[in-house]
């Protein structure tokens, strides 16, 4: 045995000590790096939040809701003529855009200024309508002579009917030498939301063009974000850049979808989808977040009761999917936005806890539900009128999906980093061991250089004896494995032998189409032996009846078995009952002239048999015949012992 030599110890104190360290300034470097740009992005944030306000804010200056009234129809007179004729009463003023969930019908009324005749538009800056008509009317007339500009559109319609091929609700002004009036029906399934804008085409263009940048960087972000974490799938197969890239494709569908976007470009004609579709991608979002959560921070292996809450979140998700095509969409619409907010703030709340267990990673996804739910919590009190936020919510649900996107890119980063440095850590054990074995390899070769001969001659020793040890033990398993298949007493197969040569014969007969025979012999009065020359001689006797056996017994192909006690069974392969009878006659008359000496007495002995024989059709009829054999014999032992039974099965 090679002894470690101070000088090793050392080494391996310093390899020991240096592993420290490093890891040390590893878990810094990951700290601090990861602190920065969790920074960085919260700039980021601040930064897009002041370019949405600045730019949004334009947009919210074309608003005409303050100037407008509306009604509500709770009758049959749904119809222009019956609406202009509505007394003042039945008009309400409003200072918002935000209305409750309802699916009846909605005028708005306004007046335009003089100066809206003149390359002027109405934007309803809302996609998710279903129908939207628009009547421009004459500051004056009855109701007999309303000649009415109407434009119709909304997602009930095709793409390509409407006025403006936008994805926007976007129409022309007609011109006209008088004032105009704009009677605005509204009706939907879903959230009722109606901003009013007034737009001179200069001011659209340029409103439009900085919205547009916006939009193309957003989703040109997206998109990046989408390919990158797909080349990282294809290249690692890892499923959490998968769970990741189908989170941010659904975020980005659903985003579309509420900005008409997707109508528009992607399903122009799928007017009963662009309804559900909404829906569906907010759904699908929230399963793909709680999974993508789930793998982050390994909550099967480490946290096994949130997962099982994870896995609760997800089921129900994927109830309301199916229920979103089953159930009507007012119904569907009134529940989706409390079930997003509930399974947001309870996934944020499980974020929180993990990263107050020592979980860095939980840390970044806290953050990043936290944006997500703060847009959507200022988005749902300006639906509700509880707040004026000035801006366009797409903005705001924009700008906090860019954040809550990198705080998920900066956790899955951190994530793999951790990955790494296991591997790392994994890796430094090994070389350590490496380390250890070459040092223990340089004592084996300063031990050789010592003493060259006297270790050959050692390696030679130890060689043969392995040898010898190797040969021995193949003696011993063919020993064991003859063993196990042959009676120890009378040393010819045993009962497990039988089994299993029985089952192969039985198949090579059925193969080749041969006859099968099998003779079962059995000990006349083999009791009375043992009783009368006691247990000594009865074991004299199978031996010698087992001697009889293999004399008579010629053929390689044929097996001799002691079934159990006194009684043994011949396999004998491609016989017919007349050659396996004249066998068992064979062995019947050399028992009976061949006595058994033992303690200088003569015992006589003689043998009963069966004899049947069968070409095997079927994988169960050796059993069968086996029975039947066994059969035979029981009859040759009624009929008087000292003969054989033969049949065919």
């Amino acid at each position: 045995m090679i002894e470690q030599q101070p000088g090793n110890q050392d080494e391996d104190e310093q390899l020991e000590k240096a592993t420290v360290d490093h890891d040390n300034d590893d878990r810094q470097t990951s700290k601090y790096g990861g602190a920065w740009v969790a920074g960085l992005i919260a700039l980021l944030g601040v930064g897009i939040f002041w370019f949405v306000l600045s730019t949004s804010g334009q947009g919210e200056q074309a608003l005409l809701n303050s100037q407008s009234q509306v009604h509500v129809v709770t009758n049959d007179n749904d119809n222009i003529a019956s609406i202009v004729d509505l007394p003042s009463q039945s008009w309400i003023n409003i200072d918002s855009s935000n209305f409750s969930l309802s699916s009846k019908p909605h005028w708005f009324k306004v007046a335009l200024p003089e100066t809206a005749n003149d390359q002027h538009l109405i934007e309803i800056s809302f996609a998710n309508l279903d129908y939207v008509d628009l009547y421009f009317l004459p500051d004056t007339c009855t109701k007999e002579e309303c000649a009415a500009a109407v434009y119709r559109s909304g997602d009930k319609l095709s793409f390509a009917e409407r006025e403006v091929l936008h994805d926007q609700l976007v129409f022309p002004i007609p011109k006209s030498k008088t004032p105009l009036r704009l009677f605005i029906r509204v009706q939907t399934q879903g959230s009722l939301k109606v901003p009013i804008k007034l737009w001179s085409n200069e001011e659209y263009i340029q409103y439009i063009g900085s919205h547009r940048v916006f939009i193309g960087v957003f989703y040109g972000f997206m998109v990046a974000i989408t390919l990158i974490n797909l080349f990282l799938f294809i290249t690692s197969r890892n499923p959490i850049t998968l769970l990741y890239t189908g989170y941010i494709v659904s975020l980005s569908l659903m985003l579309a979808t509420s900005q008409g976007l997707s109508y528009r470009f992607i399903w122009p004609n799928a007017e009963g989808w662009q309804q559900q579709a909404i829906l569906f991608f907010s759904a699908t979002m929230i399963f793909f977040s709680t999974s993508f959560t789930a793998k982050v921070l390994r909550l099967k292996h480490e946290h096994p009761n949130i997962h099982r809450f994870f896995n609760a979140v997800r089921i129900v998700i994927v109830i309301y999917l199916v229920f979103t095509f089953l159930l009507p969409y007012s119904l569907i619409a009134e529940t989706i936005t409390l079930l997003i907010l509930m399974a947001m703030c309870l996934v944020l709340f499980s974020n929180i806890y993990v990263a107050i267990k020592g979980n860095p990673v939980a840390l970044y996804l806290s953050a990043a539900w936290c944006s997500l739910i703060f847009s959507a919590l200022l988005g749902i009190a300006d639906s509700l009128n509880w707040i004026s936020l000035n801006l366009d919510p797409s903005y705001l649900l924009m700008s906090s999906a860019v954040i809550e996107t990198l705080f998920m890119a900066l956790g899955l980063a951190m994530l793999f980093s951790q990955q790494r440095k296991e591997a790392r850590a994994a890796h430094r054990v090994a070389q350590q061991q490496k380390q250890k074995a070459i040092e223990a390899k340089k004592g084996l070769l300063r031990l050789q250089l010592e003493s060259k001969e006297k270790l050959e001659y050692a390696i030679d020793e130890r060689t043969y004896e392995l040898e010898i040890a190797i040969r021995e033990l193949n003696e011993a398993n063919h020993e064991l494995e003859r063993k196990n298949s042959i009676d120890s007493l009378t040393n010819v197969a045993n009962r497990r032998m039988y089994d299993k040569r029985i089952a192969a014969e039985a198949r090579r007969s059925r193969r080749e189409k041969t006859p099968l025979a099998i003779v079962m012999l059995d000990l006349d009065h083999f009791k009375l032996v043992n009783d009368t020359f006691g247990h000594q001689c009865g074991d004299e006797a199978l031996v010698h009846f087992a001697e009889i056996l293999k004399r008579c017994v010629k053929r390689p192909s044929d097996l001799i078995c002691r079934y159990g006690g006194e009684e043994f069974v011949l396999i004998l392969p491609n016989t017919d009952i007349k050659g396996a009878s004249v066998l068992a006659e064979n062995i019947r008359s050399t028992t009976e002239n061949s006595p058994l000496q033992c303690e200088q007495k003569q015992i006589k002995l003689t043998v009963s048999a069966g004899v049947t024989c069968r070409v095997i059709a079927s994988d169960e009829e050796y059993e069968l015949l086996h029975a039947f054999a066994d059969k035979l014999l029981y009859q040759a032992k009624e009929s008087g012992r000292n003969q054989i039974v033969a049949q065919d099965y």
